[in-house]
């Protein structure tokens, strides 16, 4: 029985790939850690540090904490710690996080909010009544005030997590599940987000009803990754942050790239220079020869001729003037289906063949009963072709 938590099924949501490079084939990354991955695990030990301290009675103040946290980020820090934002310096994340532990100090010292039950406390989810489908995770911090519990979570993001967001999240409604069946006193369970880069906290809850229908949604999750069998890669934002990209399909190109001593004479590189170079002239030879199109038909109207002459060529006019049908993209497209279908049209012009009943249109195919329906559906549409051939 495979143990899951929400990051392994967030994995799969995220990347099948990437889900299969972790979970499944088991591979170590090239790329050990990013540094935001970097600085929130320092800044978690250092809130930890902070709960710890106190549940034995001592008082950390704030400096011991920024020198605690400064001394594991040397301590721990390596060369392999990727930073994507390459205008930034370690010493940049370093001072940010040292102003989330100073800012988180200040807001919410003495830190007598609540009672403090346990950090880093692993929580044993069955979600449903024969243990088929079971989660683990990991609650930052567990507070208790009487009946009222709160899971607690920090997080360094840069961005900001709305209520909306928050009121859907998955992880920590998974540990409310946790908690209820934990402690049985548990008549409320808040859910408590530190968002240390603002200095704010996001607070949600669930109903049982709630937690009843996430549990079902999450055993669903679960039953598609058991039944997949085909992981393809999925390029979004985060690819920046992960870990397996050097040997991802969609990247380990860029990574090859740049080992070589000149890049620019690397077969790929050429290939792709060189396919760009030639779409970015076939575009602009599009759009010149659209100006000539119009150009030369605005010529023929003005001197009232259908050929206008070259040096060695000329170019024949052609323009007519066409009922066009709606497009799927139309706002009007159904309702134009059911038409099609009442008027028993439908077998005839099966999945719409609008070139063939436009034809048939124009050719009065049509009774003109059919035909004053259809042409409600019409609109004018103006074509102009040009033909080139010798004098």
């Amino acid at each position: 029985m495979t143990l899951y938590s929400h990051s392994r099924i967030s994995t799969f949501e995220q990347c099948k790939l990437k889900f299969k490079y972790k979970y499944i084939d088991k591979l170590k990354p090239e790329i050990k850690a990013t540094v935001e991955a970097f600085m929130g695990s320092r800044v978690h030990d250092t809130l930890e540090k902070l709960y710890v301290d106190l549940k034995y009675q001592k008082n950390p103040t704030k400096e011991d904490l920024l020198e605690f946290l400064e001394s594991e980020w040397k301590k721990q820090w390596t060369d392999e710690i990727l930073i994507v934002k390459k205008e930034y310096a370690k010493e940049n994340y370093l001072d940010m996080a040292k102003k989330f532990v100073s800012d988180y100090y200040n807001h919410y010292k003495p830190f007598d909010q609540a009672t403090t039950i346990g950090t880093e406390i692993r929580v044993h989810i069955k979600l449903d009544e024969y243990g088929v489908y079971q989660l683990q995770g990991y609650i930052d911090r567990l507070d208790s005030k009487e009946e009222v519990y709160e899971v607690h979570d920090y997080k360094t993001a840069s961005t900001l997590m709305t209520q909306e967001y928050a009121d859907k999240d998955r992880q920590l409604a998974l540990y409310a599940i946790a908690i209820k069946e934990l402690y049985k006193d548990a008549k409320k369970v808040n859910l408590i987000w530190h968002y240390v880069a603002f200095d704010k906290e996001i607070i949600s809850e669930r109903t049982d009803e709630q937690l009843s229908e996430l549990r079902a949604i999450t055993i669903d999750a679960i039953k598609e990754i058991e039944s997949c069998r085909d992981f393809p890669s999925k390029v979004s934002t985060l690819c920046g942050w992960c870990e397996f990209k050097p040997m991802c399909p969609e990247w380990k190109h860029q990574y090859k790239v740049e080992k070589e001593k000149k890049p620019e004479d690397e077969d790929g590189v050429k290939l792709v220079d060189e396919y760009s170079k030639l779409k970015l002239e076939e575009s602009n030879i599009k759009h010149r020869l659209e100006e000539l199109k119009d150009r030369i038909v605005s010529f023929g109207e003005k001197e009232e001729v259908n050929s206008v002459f070259g040096s060695e060529q000329r170019v024949k006019i052609w323009k007519k003037e066409c009922d066009k049908f709606p497009k799927t993209t139309d706002p009007v497209f159904q309702k134009f289906v059911e038409i099609v279908k009442k008027l028993d049209l439908w077998n005839e012009f099966s999945r719409l063949d609008s070139f063939k009943l436009e034809k048939a249109f124009e050719n009065n195919e049509f009774n003109s009963e059919i035909k004053d329906i259809l042409k409600k559906f019409a609109r004018k549409e103006k074509i102009e072709r040009l033909y080139l051939g010798k004098k």
